[in-house]
């Protein structure tokens, strides 16, 4: 009996007795075990994991941590560069102000009191030479209406609200405005992305020492280089650079010189001897002879 297993079962009716083999007994302990191992090795695996995910985050927010660090770095240089940069871009102004005042006093020297082209000059002057000389020197309308909100000279910046000297005409019009070329010439600069004070800009070199430049456009639509002819479509007017609204902003210049655009703009073939009058500071009675020798040259 020694190998025998006696379970004893009793209820109201009475009670029964059922012998199992110790085998059966061997078996029930090993299962029993086995279980009690593989709920202990999951508890342990579990605890491992839970430890494993714990250290991943403690992980995650150093690293957030360090992060978070590294884009305080970042912003508090990019704070200090901005300053720098803003105090860089306040000297160039300051530069260049100064430049614009050196031009002025260049033009204030002998070259503002030049003489005033003599009556034998202008007599001589045929209708032909008049209309070569309009398509040759900047005249006109760089837009089809003109209405100038700052004019040239010294003014308050708009944008900075300090004294400045204003190298051209501001000319409001509405956006996407065909802008002309006010004379024949070829393109010498072209910035066709929207960047610095002037943003989009064309630059035309044209013959004697003339240029134009037209600046805060939408659109460019010339390359460096191309030949331009009078009245060409350059771009389209816009309100890119430091702008406070849709305008052109139109230059003129001579050799080292910048000149008053209003002068150039009511240059026309009616009122053709306007600007030896009114702009004293381009030698005119030689420049309109080597204009009269080489329109000659070219009817030969």
């Amino acid at each position: 009996m020694r190998n025998r297993l006696i379970i004893t079962i009793s209820d109201v009716k009475g009670t029964k007795s059922y012998n199992l083999h110790q085998f059966v007994k061997k078996i029930l302990l090993i299962a029993i075990i086995l279980i009690v191992m593989v709920l202990g090795g999951s508890f342990l695996f579990i605890s491992y994991l839970n430890g494993e995910i714990d250290e991943a985050q403690e992980d995650k927010k150093a690293q957030l941590k360090l992060l978070a660090e590294k884009e305080e770095k970042l912003v508090a240089q990019n704070k200090f560069y901005s300053v720098q940069i803003k105090s860089k871009v306040q000297d160039i102004e300051e530069l260049s102000s100064k430049l614009d005042e050196i031009h002025t006093i260049i033009g204030v020297g002998k070259d503002a009191t030049a003489e005033e082209i003599s009556k034998k000059t202008l007599k001589n002057v045929n209708l032909d030479l008049k209309k070569y000389t309009l398509r040759v020197i900047p005249n006109g309308k760089p837009i089809a209406k003109i209405r100038v909100s700052s004019g040239f000279g010294y003014r308050i910046n708009p944008i900075t609200k300090k004294r400045q000297f204003h190298r051209g005409l501001d000319i409001p019009t509405k956006r996407k405005t065909p802008i002309r070329a006010t004379a024949d010439g070829v393109v010498e600069y072209v910035q066709s992305k929207n960047v610095g004070a002037y943003g989009r800009v064309v630059r035309l070199s044209h013959n004697f020492g003339f240029q134009t430049v037209f600046a805060h456009m939408n659109k460019t639509l010339v390359k460096v280089g191309s030949v331009i002819k009078k009245g060409q479509i350059i771009g389209l007017s816009g309100n890119s650079g430091r702008s406070s609204g849709p305008h052109v902003h139109y230059e003129v210049r001579y050799a080292t010189k910048v000149l008053n655009p209003r002068n150039f703009i009511k240059w026309d073939l009616k009122n053709y001897n306007y600007i030896f009058k009114k702009e004293r500071r381009v030698e005119w009675e030689s420049l309109i002879n080597q204009i009269k020798d080489q329109h000659q040259m070219g009817q030969q």
